[in-house]
């Protein structure tokens, strides 16, 4: 690798993929699992398979954003890896509904129905920067979703499993903080529409779902808080005191 290439950002990002990297016939173990511990928390059961088909989504999400920024090598990379880990994150998910045998099993065809409306959808240019937030917020507080739900789960190859992409998440939404603050740098009109799309955010998973995403899961602060301290990390600026502004 040259001197240059390890200062992009995409070798920063890659390079972190590959020191986090797993795979899903081991990242648990799968012939442990306790199907009848795992019942006992259906409602986990239930969140974990609605965050399934939202990361089956994903390649329908971050082919879009691939496409508005096909100019952006580091944007490419990012979104590349993303779309991979999001695979895993799906199968992992689906693998373990369905080795506890959680009705309704999902199928393919769900899959596809849920994609269906979303297919010919694409982001235009003026539209990249509030797409990039929404992505950004999303991956953020998935990590909280996911870490939330590893603690309310009382089978432990699961929790060791939402423990472990409750970190990927982190990642992910790293990643797209810094291709927006790239183009913070590169603009620097850029940070009224991060925080004007941070004040607007809603959850991409409601495209695949049909249903509002809660921002935060019932007794998580943190998720909240967090999510504040990163767009004024990014900004500069508290989004309490933009909204004030604006009123």
């Amino acid at each position: 690798m040259t001197a240059t290439a390890a200062r992009t950002l995409y070798a920063k990002h890659a390079a972190a993929a590959e020191r986090a990297a797993w795979t899903v016939s081991t990242v648990i173990d799968w012939s442990a699992i306790d199907a009848e511990l795992a019942h006992r928390t259906p409602d986990v059961l239930r969140a974990i398979r609605d965050a399934a088909l939202i990361e089956s989504f994903h390649p329908v999400n971050l082919a879009r954003l691939m496409q508005a920024t096909w100019d952006d090598i580091d944007a490419g990379v990012c979104l590349s890896l993303e779309a991979f880990e999001g695979f895993r994150h799906f199968d992992a998910l689906r693998r373990y509904l369905d080795a506890v045998a959680w009705e309704p099993a999902i199928t393919d065809e769900e899959l596809v129905a849920l994609r269906e409306p979303a297919a010919f959808v694409r982001i235009e240019t003026d539209q990249l920067i509030e797409r990039l937030v929404e992505f950004m917020l999303s991956e953020h507080l998935a990590a909280h979703f996911f870490r939330r739900l590893a603690t309310q789960a009382e089978e432990p190859q699961l929790a060791a499993l939402l423990a472990i992409i409750a970190a990927d998440e982190v990642r992910h939404a790293q990643s797209a903080s810094d291709l927006i603050a790239k183009r913070i740098r590169a603009d620097a009109a850029v940070t009224t529409r991060v925080l004007d799309a941070a004040a607007a955010f809603r959850h991409f998973g409601e495209e695949p779902l049909g249903t509002a995403v809660p921002v935060a899961m019932h007794g998580d602060p943190l998720a909240i808080r967090t999510f504040a301290r990163r767009i004024e990390r990014l900004c500069g600026v508290r989004l309490i005191d933009h909204l004030k502004a604006d009123l």
